[in-house]
C-alpha cells in the first residue's frame, strides 16, 4: 500500500473549492494499493512517512507557502517523491524546480501517470524531471503536454467534500468545460487547456444526479472559463432547477452570453461581468471581443430580471493603453451606477503570463497610480473599488516569468515584500518585469 498526501498550499476554504483537489483525490483512491488523503495549510504539518507528496500549484503567490511546506516535510517524509501539478506547473515550474522531484505537464484523467510516478517510474509521458531534463526554459518547453481529448465521467469526483466556509459555500462542483473557445490574448487558460472541450448534456445531467445523491450540497457551482459559451447551458440549468430547485452559481459569464432565459434560470442577485478594458478599441486589441452594445444589452436584461448588483472586472497597464482608455473605465462604471443600486469594480494590473500572446510584454509599474486614480474618481459616485495588494501582483509577475535561480530567493526571502525589496536592491526587477526579447 502506498500512502499519499495531496496538499493545497493555502487555506482550507480555497482548497475545498478547488476541483483539481477533488479530481486527484478521487483518481488516486480508485487504485486498491493507494491511499490518498487531503491536506491544507492548516494541517499539512502532521504529514509523515508518506510514499508520495503531491502539491497542486494553482497560484504563483502560493510559492512561498509551497517552499515552506516542502522544506518542513522533507525530513519527516524521507522516502517521499514530491510531485507538482496544476496550471503553474504547466506554464512555468522553473522557480520551484529545486523543490520537486517531478512536475506533471498536463491533465491526468484517463491516464496512469500519477500511479506510475508514485511507483517511481521515470520514463512517463507528460512529466518534467528537473534533475533529469535540466532546469532551463528550453528543457521544460520540450516536454509534450498530455490531456484527454474528450472529458468523460470515469475520473469525475461524484462524492465531494463540502463546507460552508468554502469559496462557493456548500457547493457541488460541476465542471461543464475546460479550455476556452475565445481569443483573449492575455489569458493563460486559453493555451494551457487547449483545445476547448465541453461535456455532453447527458454526461452533465448524470453527474448532477449522482453528485447531489452523494455530496452534501445546497448549490451547484458551474465550472468553466466561459460558462455561457456552453451550447446547452440553459437546458442544463433548467434541468437542475426543475429537478432539484437548488441554487446554481456560475464561475464566470461573458457579457455577450447573458440572456433573459439564462438569468431567469440562474436566479442571481449580482451579475458579474469582465469587460477587462474600458474602451471598445482596447477590448478589440486584447481579443476580448465585447462591444459597448453587448454590455448595454446585458445590463438591460439584468435590470429587467430585477438584479440590483453589478460587479465589473478591469485590468490596467494593458499593451497600447492610453489615458482615454482609463477615462472610459471611469465613465462606464459611472453609467452603470446610474442604473443599479450596488456597483463594484475589481481592478488589477495586467500581468504578462507565459503561454499567452502577450507573454513578452512588459509589466507596467505605473498601474498602481492608475488604480488609485480610478478609485478616487469613483469614490464620490458610490462605486466600490477593490484591488489586490500591488506588491503581490508585481511578485506574481516575477514568479510567473521566473527561472530556476528564483528558488533559493523564495526560500530566503519568504514573503512577497521581502523578495521584492531584495530584487529592487540588486537591480534585478527589470529582468522579470521588462519586455522579453
Amino acid at each position: 500500500m502506498k500512502n499519499v498526501a495531496l496538499i493545497y498550499p493555502n487555506k482550507f476554504k480555497g482548497g475545498i473549492s478547488c476541483l483539481a483537489m477533488h479530481i486527484l483525490h478521487h483518481h488516486l483512491n480508485k487504485y486498491r494499493d493507494i491511499r490518498c488523503d487531503m491536506y491544507f495549510l492548516e494541517n499539512y504539518s502532521q504529514i509523515k512517512n508518506r510514499d508520495a507528496i503531491i502539491i497542486t500549484l494553482q497560484y504563483e503567490n502560493d510559492y512561498f507557502n509551497v517552499v515552506k511546506i516542502v522544506e518542513k516535510l522533507k525530513n519527516k517524509n524521507p522516502e517521499a517523491i514530491f510531485i507538482g501539478g496544476g496550471p503553474c506547473s504547466m506554464s512555468n515550474p522553473l522557480p520551484l524546480s529545486d523543490f520537486f522531484d517531478v512536475f506533471v505537464i498536463g491533465e491526468i484523467e484517463s491516464t496512469d501517470i500519477m500511479y506510475r510516478l508514485i511507483n517511481r517510474e521515470v520514463d512517463v509521458e507528460g512529466t518534467y524531471f528537473p534533475e533529469y531534463h535540466g532546469k532551463s526554459k528550453e528543457n521544460f518547453k520540450s516536454i509534450k503536454r498530455v490531456y484527454p481529448k474528450k472529458l468523460g465521467i470515469e475520473d469525475y469526483p461524484i462524492n465531494q467534500f463540502t463546507h460552508p466556509s468554502g469559496a462557493y459555500g456548500k457547493a457541488y462542483l460541476l465542471e461543464i468545460g475546460r479550455g476556452c473557445p475565445r481569443r483573449c490574448k492575455f489569458c493563460m487558460a486559453r493555451s494551457i487547456y487547449y483545445p476547448p472541450r465541453f461535456r455532453s448534456l447527458e454526461d452533465l445531467t448524470y453527474l448532477v444526479d449522482e453528485g447531489l445523491k452523494h455530496t452534501d450540497a445546497d448549490k451547484v457551482a458551474l465550472i468553466a472559463p466561459s460558462v455561457g459559451d456552453y451550447k446547452y447551458i440553459v437546458d442544463l440549468c433548467k434541468y437542475i432547477k426543475e429537478r432539484y430547485n437548488i441554487q446554481i452559481s456560475p464561475s464566470s459569464l461573458r457579457v455577450d452570453t447573458v440572456s433573459e432565459e439564462l438569468l431567469e434560470v440562474l436566479d442571481i442577485k449580482t451579475l458579474t461581468i469582465a469587460p477587462e478594458a474600458g474602451s471598445e478599441r482596447l477590448r478589440d486589441y486584447i481579443g476580448k471581443d465585447i462591444s459597448n452594445e453587448d454590455i448595454e444589452r446585458a445590463l438591460e436584461v439584468a435590470k429587467e430580471k430585477g438584479i440590483d448588483g453589478i460587479k465589473l472586472y478591469f485590468m490596467v497597464g494593458l499593451p497600447t493603453e492610453e489615458k482615454e482608455d482609463i477615462e472610459e473605465i471611469i465613465s462606464l462604471s459611472k453609467d452603470v451606477k446610474k442604473k443599479f443600486r450596488k456597483v463594484s469594480i475589481s481592478i488589477n494590473p495586467f500581468i504578462p503570463k507565459p503561454c499567452t500572446e502577450f507573454e513578452r510584454e512588459p509589466f507596467n509599474m505605473e498601474s498602481k497610480a492608475t488604480i488609485k486614480y480610478i478609485e478616487k474618481s469613483l469614490k464620490r459616485h458610490g462605486v466600490r473599488v477593490s484591488y489586490e495588494n500591488f506588491n503581490s501582483m508585481v511578485i506574481q509577475c516575477v514568479l510567473s516569468r521566473g527561472d530556476a535561480s528564483l528558488g533559493n530567493l523564495i526560500k530566503e526571502y519568504n514573503k512577497p515584500n521581502q523578495l521584492l525589496k531584495y530584487l529592487k536592491k540588486k537591480g534585478l526587477l527589470s529582468k522579470y518585469l521588462g519586455a522579453l526579447e
